[in-house]
Formats: C-alpha cells, sequence, structure tokens
C-alpha cells in the first residue's frame, strides 16, 4: 500500500500528491536546478499558472 502525502499547499493527504521540482521556478528557469515540494495535482497546476 502507498503511503500518502500531503500537498505543501492545501494540506490534501492522498495516494495522488507527489514530490516534483517546483512547477513555478521550472516554468520561468528551465535549465535551472528546482527545489522539490510535494503537491496535488490543482495545486501543481495553479502554482504553473501563477510563474
Amino acid at each position: 500500500m502507498a503511503k500518502k502525502k500531503t500537498c505543501q499547499s492545501c494540506g490534501t493527504r492522498d495516494k495522488t500528491v507527489e514530490t516534483m521540482p517546483d512547477p513555478f521556478t521550472a516554468a520561468l528557469y528551465p535549465d535551472e536546478d528546482h527545489d522539490d515540494v510535494t503537491l496535488c495535482e490543482p495545486c501543481a497546476v495553479a502554482r504553473f499558472e501563477e510563474s
């Protein structure tokens, strides 16, 4: 059974929450290294759209 992660943004605790490079900085600076963040899909999309 997969361990459920908690979204850093909204606090959702679900198996669909993933650890990924920060969508905001990845969109602005694609060639740089990025901090990893743990986000659910809606929060990841919102963070990307903020960029």
